[in-house]
C-alpha cells in the first residue's frame, strides 16, 4: 500500500496563515492586559520642612492683680500666678512671697509686674507708711487746707508745692519745693481719671528750717499752696509782694543777697523806709533780714 508523504514546500501556504492568526491574538491579548493593569502613580519623594519652635525657661512669680498702695500689709494683697521667662526676671524679683509675708509694702506696686525685696519691709513702724518715708534730718508736720489753698485737691500725696503766707498786705514765700507725703491721711497719688477729693488736712515733708518758718506763719495769717511741676528746680525771683504793689507802688525783694542797704525817714507822724535792693532805692514797709534799726 502507498503512503503519501508531503513535504515541507507544501504544508507551508495552510501552517503559515494559523501562526499569524495565533500571534495577532496573543498580541491583542498582552495589549488587553496592560491596559487593563491598575495605574502606579510615582510621585516624587517629598520632605517636609523641620519647624524649630523657640522655648525659654519659665520661672512662675507672684504678681499683685491690681495696683497696691503703700502701706498695705502683704497678707491683704491679691496675687496671681504668673509665668516669665527666666532670662527676663531680674534675679531680685520674689518667686516666692513667703519672706515678706508678715511686712507692709513701703512703695505703689503695679498691677500684674514682680515684687521686690526692696518693695516691703518688715520693720513694725512701716505699718505707718508715712513714717517710712521720712529720710534722717527731715520732719512730717500736718497743715490744714480748703479747696483753695489745696489747688481743689491737686496738691495731693506725691506733689510738690511752695507754701505761701498770706497775710493782709502782704504774701511771703516762706517754702519751697515741699513735697507732699499724705492728704487727708492717703498716700495714694491723686488719679487723674476723675476730679480729686479736697482734703481737709496734708502731711508735708519738710526741712527742720522749714518746719520752723511755717509753724512760726500760721498765727500770722493765711497758708497758701503754690503747685509747681516735679521737674522744676527754679527758686521764686521774688519771695514778697505788698499791697502798694497794686496800687504802682514798689518793694523790695526779700532776699538777703539783692539788698544791700537800708535807711528809714521819719517825717512828723510818719515814717518812710527805703532798701536798696538790686543797686536801687525802692520803698518797703518791713525792715529786711540781716539788718537792725537803731531806735531813740
Amino acid at each position: 500500500m502507498a503512503v503519501r508523504v508531503q513535504s515541507a514546500r507544501a504544508l507551508r501556504p495552510r501552517v503559515l496563515p494559523q501562526l499569524v492568526a495565533a500571534l495577532g491574538v496573543g498580541v491583542a491579548l498582552a495589549v488587553a492586559a496592560f491596559q487593563l493593569r491598575p495605574a502606579v502613580v510615582v510621585s516624587p519623594k517629598s520632605e517636609s520642612a523641620p519647624v524649630v519652635v523657640g522655648e525659654f525657661d519659665t520661672v512662675t512669680v507672684p504678681v499683685p492683680v491690681s495696683f497696691v498702695p503703700a502701706g498695705t500689709k502683704v497678707r491683704d494683697i491679691r496675687l496671681k500666678q504668673v509665668a516669665f521667662p527666666k532670662h527676663q526676671l531680674p534675679e531680685s524679683a520674689l518667686v516666692s512671697i513667703q519672706p515678706v509675708l508678715e511686712g507692709v509694702t513701703v512703695a505703689g506696686l503695679p498691677a500684674n509686674l514682680p515684687l521686690f525685696r526692696e518693695n516691703f519691709s518688715l520693720i513694725a513702724t512701716a505699718q505707718n507708711p508715712v513714717v517710712e518715708r521720712i529720710p534722717p534730718g527731715m520732719r512730717a508736720m500736718t497743715v490744714r487746707v480748703d479747696a483753695t489753698s489745696a489747688v481743689e485737691g491737686w496738691a495731693g500725696s506725691g506733689a510738690i508745692v511752695d507754701v505761701l503766707l498770706v497775710e493782709k498786705d502782704r504774701t511771703t514765700v516762706i517754702a519751697e519745693r515741699v513735697k507732699i507725703l499724705s492728704a487727708e491721711r492717703s498716700v495714694a497719688p491723686v488719679d487723674g481719671s476723675s476730679a480729686p477729693n479736697v482734703p481737709n488736712t496734708v502731711t508735708l515733708l519738710v526741712t527742720q528750717e522749714q518746719c520752723l518758718a511755717i509753724n512760726t506763719a500760721s498765727p500770722r495769717g493765711r497758708l497758701a499752696f503754690a503747685l509747681r511741676s516735679l521737674s522744676d528746680e527754679d527758686a521764686w525771683h521774688e519771695t514778697l509782694y505788698t499791697a502798694d504793689r497794686l496800687h504802682g507802688g514798689r518793694s523790695a525783694v526779700e532776699s538777703k543777697a539783692n539788698i544791700n542797704g537800708y535807711v528809714s525817714v521819719q517825717r512828723s507822724q510818719k515814717t518812710d523806709s527805703f532798701a536798696l535792693a538790686n543797686g536801687k532805692w525802692v520803698r518797703t514797709d518791713s525792715v529786711p533780714e540781716g539788718f537792725l534799726v537803731a531806735r531813740e
